[in-house]
């Protein structure tokens, strides 16, 4: 298997993009990912434009109510979004996954009234086992972006929790803009819609400003990725950074990589290591979650330029 770059919400014509589907697809490869997710506002009326020879495309809507956006993606049917209230989310996003689709929470601390009414997040999810992932990293890339420090914070806190949850980078992308940007990679196979939908479900998904960059576990002589469930104990923690994978496509002058942090419960870092000098062996401690943040500087200013989503420990 292998991380491909992939962007996970895109908007075009069909509701208030500036691209027309080709358009969009056509832009996704010349930026380089390897599939793209088109997630329309309330509508799948783009999905008949799809030509997935240009590049795959996993086919999606954001649910925009009063209450917040929700990414869903890969539905086998139409799941009606048009009563979601916060006080039944719950049962609608039961409904997504009966019908095979996944659940995701879109910029979750987006400003909301009046400057975007229903962009913030106040569904109110009794059973966060039931979502799949959140939107921790939306829009342009920034050092100061608070709106990713409180999504960011939030998931951990939820992990913390117990709860298993994917992180996902989201342009939000409606049409050619300016500025850096990051993605989502994606472990599998062979970038193809069902294989993005199953590594969204498994957690094996990496945020980043640009960088590949990942990590694995080494137990008692067997490997594990992120997403995975591990026995507690001893291990390798071997991570991962390319800092050219996306170069071509990346303000790398305004990026400077420093040191990788393995990151557990309650954000404390279990282990440091530099980005030639990658292998640390920790005790994985039973309930634990831990993740591999890649830490640098973004124009000056000190910055979390990676993370990947967790392994989970027994």
């Amino acid at each position: 298997m292998r991380y491909y770059p992939c962007e996970l919400h895109c908007h075009t014509v069909h509701s208030d993009g500036g691209f027309t589907v080709d358009a969009l697809q056509n832009s996704a490869k010349e930026e380089g990912l390897s599939l793209i997710a088109l997630t329309d506002h309330n509508t799948q009326s783009g999905f008949s434009e799809i030509d997935d020879g240009v590049i795959p495309v996993l086919r999606g809507i954001e649910w925009t109510t009063y209450f917040g956006h929700m990414l869903v993606l890969g539905t086998d049917g139409f799941v009606d979004w048009r009563d979601a209230i916060p006080e039944n989310i719950d049962a609608k996003i039961a409904e997504v996954k009966s019908k095979n689709g996944l659940a995701g929470v879109a910029h979750p601390f987006q400003l909301g009234s009046p400057m975007c009414t229903g962009g913030r997040w106040e569904f109110r999810v009794n059973d966060w086992g039931k979502v799949d992932y959140i939107e921790i990293w939306h829009m342009a890339f920034s050092h100061d972006n608070v709106e990713n420090m409180l999504a960011t914070q939030f998931w951990t806190e939820l992990l913390d929790r117990g709860y298993h949850l994917a992180a996902t980078n989201g342009k939000d992308w409606h049409r050619p803009v300016e500025g850096h940007f990051g993605c989502t990679y994606l472990l599998m196979d062979e970038p193809t819609p069902e294989n993005a939908k199953e590594a969204i479900r498994k957690g094996r998904t990496v945020v980043s400003s640009g960088a590949k960059f990942f990590f694995t576990a080494d137990i008692m002589g067997r490997e594990y990725s992120v997403g995975d469930t591990v026995p507690s104990g001893s291990a390798v923690i071997k991570a991962y950074t390319d800092i050219y994978a996306r170069r071509k496509f990346a303000a790398v002058s305004d990026i400077t990589y420093k040191e990788i942090r393995i990151v557990t419960n309650g954000s404390e870092c279990a282990a440091k290591a530099s980005l030639t000098d990658s292998a640390v062996t920790l005790n994985l401690k039973s309930g634990n979650w831990y993740r591999a943040e890649l830490w640098g500087a973004f124009k000056g200013y000190e910055a979390m330029l990676a993370v990947t989503s967790p392994i989970y420990v027994e």
